[in-house]
């Protein structure tokens, strides 16, 4: 499975953020920490963005793996605790949270079930996972990445479990009450021209074109621009559904 060097594009990954419009994802977090009393652990953190969202509605801490993605993150939020580690090997005593989540994350973990299972050691008794993500597997999503750049649909549906799968590996290691919802709707329709200029086409702004060769990403570029000259009305258009999935520990 192809994996994207976060330390790489660490620098300008904090960019999408600013631009999109995320509070769908947003409204799912601070739903899924209210009333919480305890800690929250936000798994792959990246530059710290959730982190910031929660720093004044509960004690979080952050893991990531990439050392150049954590020092971004002490920057952007300096009073909350981030630490390098996998996702896969926590390093926490069991039972040190009341919520675990991850945020476009699981599907760069090296092994995405063993993840759910450390989960849930950390988990006290009575809280609760989200992992919130894409679902190219259900076929309805459409972008102009899958468009342009030849591979990448079938290099996410190689990253992304589906929203099913990463329910029957909850249960599987004991989380209970498992479901998914739609927590956001992005739909998109810019004008290539704009695209390109404002940059909105680098290789740092999505993950799906970090973890393209340069041979491909610059072959998907010369498509765009070529579309372009043929037409210089050229619109790239996106409709895709973040969908969030969770799991309760009982035990």
């Amino acid at each position: 499975m192809r994996q994207t060097n976060y330390d790489e594009i660490a620098a300008t990954y904090d960019r999408r953020d600013i631009e999109e419009d995320y509070g769908g994802i947003e409204r799912a977090l601070t739903d899924f920490i209210e009333a919480t009393q305890y800690a929250v652990l936000d798994v792959g953190c990246g530059t710290g963005h959730w982190l910031r969202v929660l720093q004044h509605h509960v004690r979080s801490i952050g893991i990531d793996l990439s050392r150049q993605m954590l020092l971004q993150a002490h920057t952007n939020v300096p009073s909350t605790t981030v630490v390098r580690a996998r996702a896969e090997s926590l390093p926490f005593v069991d039972g040190s949270f009341e919520r675990v989540f991850t945020i476009n994350a699981h599907h760069h973990f090296a092994d995405k079930r063993s993840f759910l299972g450390e989960a849930r050691r950390v988990l006290r008794s009575g809280g609760s996972l989200m992992t919130i993500a894409l679902d190219p597997h259900i076929g309805s999503d459409q972008w102009w990445i899958y468009d342009y750049f030849e591979g990448t649909l079938d290099i996410d549906k190689q990253r992304y479990p589906p929203c099913e799968q990463i329910r029957a590996w909850m249960r599987e290691v004991g989380f209970t009450d498992t479901y998914t919802r739609e927590v956001q709707h992005l739909p998109g329709n810019v004008p290539a021209g704009e695209a390109l200029e404002s940059g909105m086409i680098s290789r740092s702004h999505t993950s799906q074109l970090a973890v393209l060769t340069r041979e491909e990403y610059d072959a998907g570029m010369e498509r765009i621009r070529a579309a372009l000259r043929k037409d210089s009305t050229l619109r790239l258009s996106a409709d895709l559904r973040v969908y969030a999935t969770y799991g309760k520990n009982l035990t």
